[in-house]
């Protein structure tokens, strides 16, 4: 790379570039990204690496396929009338009292999140148990879907998945035990946290949005004026038919993990089979409009957003800029390394994503911390990466929890949302000063 220029200011020629297309021309993401990758192997004087463009293509395309795979089994449960029927059993077995609608509401999400390691296959997949519940109680569109949010990144830095923390102990060459308790001391309080802020002002907090909905007797009703299922979508036995598909995928996934089987399907396999236990309940002409659901709108965007950001994360490496960043984040002394992370991994995971902040800057933060626990060094970058989930421009739990919801705003979403989001990033930071001092409880 003789004749190309130095990492750095390829890298801020990069930012520039970006915020030209992408704040003033108003181009969209996946086109930025490709457009400043492409620039920015010029500048490397790489010229227009196709290898290395389609290689980086497929970067994230297991996330991809978990992605789609999450939006069919979430499709698919709402053209159904599971998500209803199960939202009925919640709100009737939690008496409408808000605090147990949350937690029997939220659960699902946190469960699902745990599962599959990432916060967006979550909303998507268990967000639309959540939405009719918090509707029928009275919570407007960007409070719903601040809520699902929240559970659904607590669910991902939970463990046995979190994806990122996973990314983050493969760069470090760790292996990947004796992380649960670590990881349950940021999830649990989190999951915590956001039952307790979301029933004491939930319903008191539309900060300009527009007002609640009534309490709706079904969403099939709303979204395509059938009539309820006979039968009975109050009783009981409607209720347990729609937790039945989510009961499925979560008894795989537990099977799966206690009896160490060879056999081991991945996630997106899962959530079709459950997808498809709920065709006894789907009318036969809503199934194309489920499969066009899946793969249009805010999926697709967000598909072609990960597919992008992978070529992106391909021409940083090849063009140096990622090992230039590696080494201004091991650089980082004590006490300016933890604002630094604090700050940066979210701002960079707000462009590239949660993950790849994880796989770009995490890494290298964890090694700048060598001296102390790997184990829980790991476990609080991943939180500190998750908030990128809230922020733009990807902020892709927020922006799916507005696609699930059908409603709100990524920026209603972060204001309703930061209160629990902020009480994870002290108890990361926590973790990672005190590393040392928690070794021997939390490892």
């Amino acid at each position: 790379m003789e004749l190309g220029l130095h990492p750095g200011i390829v890298f801020a020629l990069a930012i520039g570039l970006f915020l030209g297309l992408h704040l003033l021309l108003r181009w969209p993401l996946p086109l930025t990204f490709i457009a400043v990758a492409v620039a920015a192997a010029l500048l490397g004087d790489f010229g227009i690496p196709f290898r290395h463009l389609v290689e980086g293509a497929f970067g994230f395309m297991n996330l991809v396929l978990a992605l789609f795979a999450g939006a069919f089994f979430g499709q698919m449960m709402r053209k159904s009338g599971a998500a209803d029927a199960a939202a009925t059993a919640i709100v009737r077995a939690a008496g409408s009292r808000v605090l147990p609608v949350l937690a029997l509401a939220g659960l699902p999400v946190f469960a699902v999140g745990m599962f599959v390691g990432i916060a967006g296959v979550a909303v998507l997949s268990a967000g639309v148990f959540a939405v009719p519940a918090l509707r029928r109680i009275g919570y407007d569109d960007a409070t719903i879907a601040a809520f699902i949010a929240v559970m659904a990144t607590a669910g991902m830095i939970a463990p046995p998945m979190n994806v990122p923390a996973q990314l983050i102990a493969d760069g470090v060459n760790m292996p990947w035990t004796n992380i649960a308790r670590p990881l349950l001391a940021l999830s649990l309080p989190l999951a915590a946290a956001a039952l307790a802020w979301f029933a004491w002002c939930g319903r008191k907090m539309p900060l300009g949005a527009r007002a609640s909905r009534p309490p709706l007797p079904s969403m099939q009703q709303e979204r395509a004026g059938r009539p309820r299922s006979q039968g009975g979508d109050d009783s009981l036995q409607a209720g347990l038919r729609g937790f039945a598909p989510l009961a499925l995928i979560l008894a795989i996934w537990i099977a799966v993990r206690i009896s160490d089987a060879v056999v081991d399907p991945a996630s997106p396999l899962i959530l079709v089979i459950g997808g498809l236990a709920a065709l006894p309940l789907l009318p036969r002409k809503e199934f194309r409009a489920v499969i066009m659901d899946t793969f249009t709108g805010t999926p697709l965007q967000l598909a072609a957003v990960l597919t992008s950001v992978g070529v992106l994360v391909q021409i940083m490496t090849l063009t140096g800029v990622r090992g230039w960043l590696v080494t201004g984040a091991m650089s980082l002394q004590a006490p300016w390394s933890y604002p630094g992370l604090l700050v940066g991994m979210p701002l960079l995971g707000g462009a590239l994503t949660a993950m790849a902040a994880s796989d770009v800057l995490g890494v290298p933060a964890a090694f700048s911390f060598i001296g102390q626990d790997m184990i829980l060094n790991v476990a609080a970058l991943s939180a500190i990466a998750s908030l990128a989930e809230f922020v733009p421009p990807t902020s892709i739990a927020a922006a799916l929890a507005c696609y699930v919801v059908g409603g709100g705003t990524v920026r209603e979403v972060l204001r309703r949302a930061w209160p629990p989001m902020a009480v994870l990033a002290a108890l990361a930071m926590l973790m990672l000063v005190f590393a040392k001092e928690l070794a021997g409880v939390l490892t």
